[in-house]
This record gives C-alpha cells, sequence and structure tokens, in this order.
C-alpha cells in the first residue's frame, strides 16, 4: 500500500475527471451535527491560519478503470468526510445565489465532471441509499 500526504479538498474536488465512489459495503451516511461542526471547525482553523491542517486520513483505491480519462477511487475510509465536504460545497455554492456566475462555475468545478458521459458526472456516486 502506498500513502501519500496532498490537499485532500485540492486533489480531490479540484482536478478534473475524478469520480469518487463509495463502495457498498461502506456504511450510509450517518454523520450527526456534532461532526460537522468538528469539520467545520478544522475548516475555518485553515482559513484564519492559512496553514495545512490534517482533517483525517482518506484511505482509497485508484481503479484500473479509467475510461475517458476519468480516474474512479473506491472510498474505503473517510466516506463521511468526503460526503460531509460535498455537502458543504452545495451548501456555500447555494447561498451565493443563481446570479453569481462564479459560485456556479465552481460548483460545477467541484462537484461534477463536465466535460465526461453523464454516467460520470457527479464527482461523488454514494451508496444508492444515500442518494
Amino acid at each position: 500500500m502506498k500513502a501519500n500526504n496532498f490537499n485532500v479538498i485540492n486533489r480531490l474536488f479540484g482536478t478534473m475527471g475524478i469520480v469518487l465512489k463509495i463502495p457498498v459495503y461502506q456504511r450510509n451516511y450517518d454523520w450527526t451535527e456534532t461532526n460537522v461542526r468538528r469539520l467545520l471547525d478544522d475548516l475555518k482553523t485553515v482559513v484564519q491560519t492559512k496553514k495545512s491542517h490534517f482533517i483525517g486520513a482518506i484511505v482509497y483505491l485508484e481503479s484500473q478503470n479509467s475510461d475517458m480519462g476519468m480516474q474512479e477511487f473506491l472510498i474505503i475510509d473517510g466516506q463521511q468526510r468526503i460526503t460531509t465536504l460535498s455537502i458543504l460545497i452545495k451548501a456555500v455554492m447555494d447561498l451565493c445565489g443563481p446570479n453569481d456566475q462564479q459560485a456556479a462555475d465552481m460548483s460545477k468545478d467541484f462537484l461534477t465532471n463536465k466535460y465526461l458521459p453523464v454516467k460520470y458526472r457527479n464527482r461523488l456516486k454514494p451508496i444508492k441509499s444515500d442518494n
């Protein structure tokens, strides 16, 4: 197994062609408000201090399926954080309003793979019961 240290948000949400797939054997999304607040506090610390901050390990298997320039990562550990980050990104973009083109573009860049076929368009592929 290979361990890499990288900026999770930029790597997983800022790189086109990445699909984050939650395997069926993972538990459903079940974070409580307390868990979300802790993650928000961590993100707030990063913004205020302008320093990197460890928000937890993300363990994934990179699938060999690389159709049309797409990389699929099977999320083994960290799916609660990744799902919460996706929800937070969407909430922030929605708060910006429909007339904010920059927010709309960022939302598309972080949450979708706009140049891939519809099947791979959404960056996060949750367990069916979490849809």
